[in-house]
């Protein structure tokens, strides 16, 4: 039997930086989106290094036998893996790529909550229910997925802090961030990472969960899995789904989102849907399918898709090439996506100040890597990207107006507006929308058991995270899921 080997977490990430650039598919040119390639891909020079186990592994003879398998370790799978072994269970964590984080590691801005410790105790409190309000007005009705989500996502935030997480600061209400705005994802990845270092916990990379295990009942008994030395039965009494959405499986979006068809995804370059397809194949329902968040910022580095939503938080505005605002910047990430498709080109520019870039570290670190274009004049800016000139300086007076008075006359934004954009350097990026977020996925109920048609739980078998049908913020769905998930399965074990 192959044994694991230690190696960076610097490492891991870079391979996936180079994985996700060289296996993106390119996107289908249209006449509403830009052609670029696919992939967000988090940076080395933005992550700390962090020790992870690699390559495991057992040998196509050898049974694996555990109480609890979580098939993915992205930020689902390793909030799963840590509660259920903080309850007892003896748990195996696989994951199919080599290095853990899947599109968790991949988030550059916050994770969204309602009434942690830290959102109570400011000025003006930021409760379940605000955040509750905000999952109600994205999906235009009320759903006892989101309010459970809601009172969850607080005291998720705590458990994170617990483990170390930098979510110190606090923005737009919801959004918990590092404490100098550098990139979240890998922070989180880094702190949920050491804590399944710190715990008895078999972590399987480059190990592939390919179907379910089942009894006669139907109950499910563990997964059949995959590694280079070929495929073996893990046995358990329950099975974790933590696999991630659809994102960047083109088939799937063009089944399921056909409105981001064509264009490129910010999500990990796993997350092609294996958790759902299994789960299907089990018998569970699916949900939500046909909902999904795109990534509204995305710029085309030349070598993949980044996700620039840091720059949207953080005090630009978006034109379009006539110079004009046409969306609320702070507004539902799915508007946003569709409103860009609209305008000329498919295509609209963060426009943004000295002011802006001063607030983030992640902001330098995108104008050290070229990100932005950056001009002494707004007219100099206007020029280089190709916007209108005069159209730019005036949509700039007037947000100048709106910022002073602190209400945005257009498009609604009363707070968080952050820049007044009158501090040179003057600041550009060419984005557009990409596939991300996937909501839709395995039926689920309020403890995480995956579900039939006919509503009755599938025995042994749980959904996490994206692969979970669930509408919200991807790292937020991710932890409170994930977390939920391990809780439930441990408890169930238990009895």
């Amino acid at each position: 039997m192959k044994r694991h080997t230690r190696t960076t977490f610097l490492a891991l990430l870079l391979a996936l930086v180079l994985t996700a650039c060289s296996a993106a598919p390119t996107a289908v040119t249209t006449t509403a989106a830009p052609e670029t390639t696919a992939v967000e891909a988090a940076s080395p020079e933005t992550t700390a290094p962090h020790e992870t186990e690699s390559a495991a592994q057992a040998g196509t003879d050898v049974p694996v036998e555990t109480e609890l398998v979580v098939v993915g370790a992205g930020g689902a799978g390793l909030a799963a893996a840590i509660a259920a072994a903080d309850g007892g269970a003896q748990v195996t964590l696989i994951e199919k790529m080599a290095f853990v984080g899947g599109t968790t590691v991949m988030a550059s801005t916050a994770y969204n909550a309602g009434g942690s410790s830290i959102q109570l105790s400011m000025d003006e409190p930021y409760t379940a229910d605000d955040y509750y309000d905000k999952l109600t007005s994205g999906v235009g009705y009320e759903d006892p997925r989101n309010r459970n989500l809601a009172d969850l996502s607080g005291p998720a935030c705590d458990w994170l802090s617990g483990l170390g997480a930098d979510l110190g600061k606090v923005q737009n209400g919801s959004q918990h961030t590092t404490s100098d705005g550098s990139a979240f994802g890998p922070a989180l990845v880094a702190a949920l990472s050491d804590a399944v270092d710190a715990r008895d916990i078999t972590l399987l990379t480059q190990t592939e969960a390919v179907s379910l295990l089942t009894d006669e009942s139907g109950a499910v008994t563990g997964v059949t899995a995959k590694n280079e030395e070929g495929t073996f039965p893990i046995h358990a009494q329950a099975v974790i789904l933590a696999t991630g959405g659809f994102a960047s499986n083109p088939e799937m979006v063009a089944d399921y989102t056909p409105d981001w068809a064509g264009y490129p995804s910010t999500a990990s370059v796993g997350a092609t849907g294996d958790g759902i397809r299994m789960a299907q194949e089990a018998g569970a329902a699916l949900d939500l399918m046909d909902l999904a968040g795109p990534q509204t910022v995305a710029y085309d580095t030349g070598h993949g898709a980044v996700s620039l939503t840091n720059v949207r938080y953080n005090g630009a505005i978006i034109v379009n090439e006539e110079g004009q605002r046409f969306v609320n910047e702070l507004g539902l990430t799915s508007a946003i996506g569709q409103e860009t498709k609209k305008q000329t080109g498919g295509h609209a520019y963060l426009i943004f100040d000295q002011v802006s870039v001063d607030r983030a570290a992640l902001m330098q670190s995108y104008k050290e890597r070229g990100y932005f274009t950056e001009a002494d004049t707004l007219q100099e800016l206007a020029q280089q990207l190709g916007i209108d000139e005069a159209q730019l300086a005036g949509t700039v007076e007037t947000w100048q107006g709106y910022y002073d008075a602190g209400q945005d006359d257009d498009f609604g934004r009363t707070d968080s507006m952050f820049s007044r954009i009158d501090t040179p350097p003057y600041y550009g990026a060419l984005i557009s929308p990409a596939s991300q977020t996937t909501y839709g996925g395995i039926l689920i109920d309020l403890q995480a058991h995956a579900l039939r048609e006919d509503g009755s739980v599938i025995p042994g078998l749980y959904a996490a995270g994206e692969t979970a049908a669930q509408y919200g913020q991807g790292t937020t769905i991710a932890v409170v899921l994930g977390k939920l998930a391990g809780e439930t399965a441990c408890a169930d074990i238990r009895r």
